[in-house]
């Protein structure tokens, strides 16, 4: 990233990777994914989509119901326990670089 962009994004940038981070330890487990992969792959009319976990499946349901600007605003809530202490932003601030 450019200097200008590190001063953007960089914050943006750390705290979806501390996230990331985050949800490898306390996420779903392999084998709970591997048991709707099983589903997929051996039903005789697979769905278009699954979701693992309930996070995935809440997040689906909201997109249906909620307009795209609070999804953002809730995408920027989820992230800002992530964000670097030293640039803590506004909740406005991480809704504008999501």
């Amino acid at each position: 990233m450019s200097p200008a962009h590190q001063d953007r994004y960089g914050p943006l940038v750390q705290a979806v990777t501390a996230q990331t981070t985050a949800f490898t330890t306390k996420g779903t487990s392999a084998e709970d994914a591997a048991q709707v992969i099983s589903k997929a792959v051996n039903a005789r009319k697979p769905r278009t989509r699954y979701t693992i976990g309930r996070d995935a499946a809440l997040l689906i349901r909201l997109t249906r119901v909620l307009p795209d600007r609070i999804l953002d605003r809730l995408v920027a809530a989820s992230l800002r326990p992530y964000w670097p202490k030293t640039a803590a932003p506004s909740l406005e601030q991480v809704a504008d670089r999501v």
